[in-house]
């Protein structure tokens, strides 16, 4: 005879030996796929720099919002304090949102009856997506992303189930902390919240907007205080690589062939992407239209055909916004978020699926389970290879599979095994410049993040993350990608996606070496003056003050609005041939490469 407390506790523990599977299992994916990217380590630098006293910057000597996610810095500075290792701080941070992810994944939805197995489904198809488990590491702020959104979506279901509960106000209150979590996590993930959050303020609470609007804006107070902050310390709202990447000059129909490109070359690397978001549209289809053109026996509550259309309404302006800014260089990074939100929108659906009790429930789910298995254990996109072969670096129209390309010595793999990232030919090219200036000794203060002396070099580049991190605060690095550089993010751009180079104003370099005192245009010396102020004055000067609303409003701080067309300056033209940009000027005359130059930069 089976009494209740026996199967409680049978019930129970089976639950929770199926969790502690799927945490060593992630865990086992996790230590076969973590690296971090050369990206990460500007932000690293940043965190290096606080601690050592220098405060929030990159370059020691300027005050420049370098990092696009304030969140994750602010995460990552107490643990590097702590570990004092920043490569395990990172990895450290990232495994344990991601646990953090699919425990509140599976208390999400473990109670629902027959949800395991979709639990189970679901799970693995996270694990088969290559986007999904690269960007769970990688050094970048996506592993918080994926979790912050989790429980946005989770919160937002509660609020749509019942607007009325008796803790409805806490409840708005929490999504607006969510969402100033998430915009201090990313910027750009606003994209991915304007649909529910309208959805919220113009249906759910349609009779009670002002009580909404009180709770959510508490909620994003801290949000509201970054940018306060970031503004009186920075001279801006916005990072610096929002200059970097929006002063550019690019062709609108090469931008969206661009972004097409990413899309597709994203998605054709992790094919299970395109299993995820195609299933979405399938669901979406047979819940709206099924009982009405297919004639079905059943049709879903208008709440789970909510969660359908909700994760729909907010992954399409991300796709639309990849297509029209020409996406990205690193093949998924922007995606992923999409696929977790549509995944969940999906789970609820199949939840309720099981529930209706039809006799093709169970024969889906095999079906649909079989699929995945066989994908997860012999697709060469799989991530299940990374434990076993050595995954080949893909590079396909300027998209690079970035994982692969850091395998071999800026992964955790490569790091227990003794090959750290200061193995890594642009973290040996810093450390070569600080040996021929110091002694090793000196070398190793900058290894064990020891105070050290500012700015003795001054050294142009396009690789700003392990060189810049390892280099210490002995360099001064001129980004011609402008991502780090507040002069040259405001001049500008030319290339592909992620990567536009600047041409060098004349002058610039010296001045930063002290050999000069001017720059040779006038009208680019003092544009460069007001640079300075805002990122080296002092903080409550009045003239800074005046150069930060002539920036904001009039838009002084713009190349493109600043100077009349035709404006151009003088550059240093060895600088930009020595980049991968000046192979095809190799065999050029320097006249002609001049000419060809300006005519793509100036218009004449």
């Amino acid at each position: 005879m089976d009494f209740p407390e026996k199967n409680f506790f049978k019930r129970a523990s089976g639950k929770i030996s199926f969790g502690i599977f799927f945490f060593l299992f992630y865990t086992f994916l996790f230590y076969h796929s973590a690296w971090l990217s050369d990206d990460s380590f500007i932000t690293f630098r940043v965190v290096d720099n606080f601690l050592n006293g220098f405060g929030l910057r990159w370059n020691p000597l300027e005050r420049v919002q370098v990092y696009t996610h304030p969140l994750w810095l602010f995460l990552l500075i107490p643990l590097q304090a702590a570990v004092r290792e920043i490569s395990i701080s990172a990895y450290l941070l990232s495994f344990v949102c991601g646990i953090s992810f699919l425990s509140v994944w599976i208390l999400t939805f473990v109670r629902s009856s027959n949800a395991v197995r979709w639990i189970v489904f679901s799970l693995l198809i996270l694990f088969s997506s290559k986007i999904f488990i690269d960007y769970n590491s990688s050094g970048l702020e996506n592993p918080l992303s994926f979790l912050l959104f989790l429980l946005f979506f989770v919160q937002l279901n509660l609020i749509q189930e019942d607007p009325d509960h008796p803790n409805s106000n806490l409840r708005i209150l929490t999504i607006g902390f969510l969402t100033s979590l998430i915009l201090l996590t990313r910027l750009d993930l606003v994209l991915l919240l304007i649909y529910p959050l309208s959805i919220l303020f113009f249906k759910t609470f349609q009779g009670s907007k002002i009580r909404f609007l009180q709770y959510f804006s508490i909620g994003m107070l801290l949000w509201v205080l970054y940018l306060g902050f970031s503004l009186v310390y920075f001279g801006s709202f916005f990072p610096n690589t929002f200059y970097a990447k929006t002063n550019v000059i690019s062709d609108p129909i090469d931008r969206m062939i661009a972004g097409w490109n990413y899309i597709r070359i994203s998605l054709k690397w992790d094919p299970i992407g395109i299993f995820i978001l195609t299933s979405h549209l399938f669901w979406f289809f047979l819940g709206t239209f099924g009982k009405r053109i297919l004639k079905l026996e059943w049709s879903p509550s208008d709440s789970k055909k909510q969660a359908l259309q909700i994760g729909i309404g907010s992954i399409v302006p991300v796709f639309v916004y990849l297509f029209w800014i020409g996406g990205d260089f690193m093949a998924g990074r922007f995606i992923g978020v999409c696929l977790v939100i549509s995944l969940f929108s999906q789970m609820r659906f199949w939840i309720f699926f099981s529930e209706v009790n039809l006799v093709q429930t169970r024969y889906v789910w095999r079906i649909f389970f079989g699929i995945v298995c066989v994908y997860f254990l012999i697709s060469p996109s799989s991530p299940i290879r990374y434990a076993f072969q050595r995954q080949p670096v893909r590079v396909e129209k300027g998209i690079v599979d970035e994982r692969a390309s850091y395998q071999d010595n800026v992964s955790l793999k490569s790091w227990i095994q003794g090959n750290g990232p200061e193995s890594h030919p642009w973290s040996q090219y810093a450390i070569g410049i600080v040996l021929e200036k110091h002694s090793r000794s000196v070398l190793s203060h900058i290894q064990n993040s020891q105070s050290l002396p500012i700015v003795s070099e001054v050294r142009v580049t396009t690789n700003v993350g392990l060189a810049g991190y390892y280099g210490g605060a002995f360099i001064h690095w001129i980004d011609l990608l402008g991502i780090t550089d507040p002069f040259l993010a405001r001049l500008p751009g030319k290339g592909f996606p992620g990567h536009y180079i600047r041409l060098l104003p004349k002058g610039y370099k010296e001045f930063l070496e002290e050999t000069a005192s001017v720059l040779p245009s006038p009208e680019m010396d003092r544009f460069y003056y007001e640079i300075r102020m805002l990122t080296e004055g002092e903080i409550g000067s009045r003239e800074r003050w005046k150069i930060i609303l002539d920036f904001l409003i009039f838009g002084k701080g713009n190349f493109k609005t600043r100077f009349e067309t035709g404006f151009r300056y003088a550059y240093v033209i060895d600088e930009y041939r020595k980049t991968l940009y000046g192979i095809p000027f190799e065999n050029w005359k320097k006249e002609d490469v001049e000419a060809a130059l300006i005519r793509e930069y100036f218009g004449n």
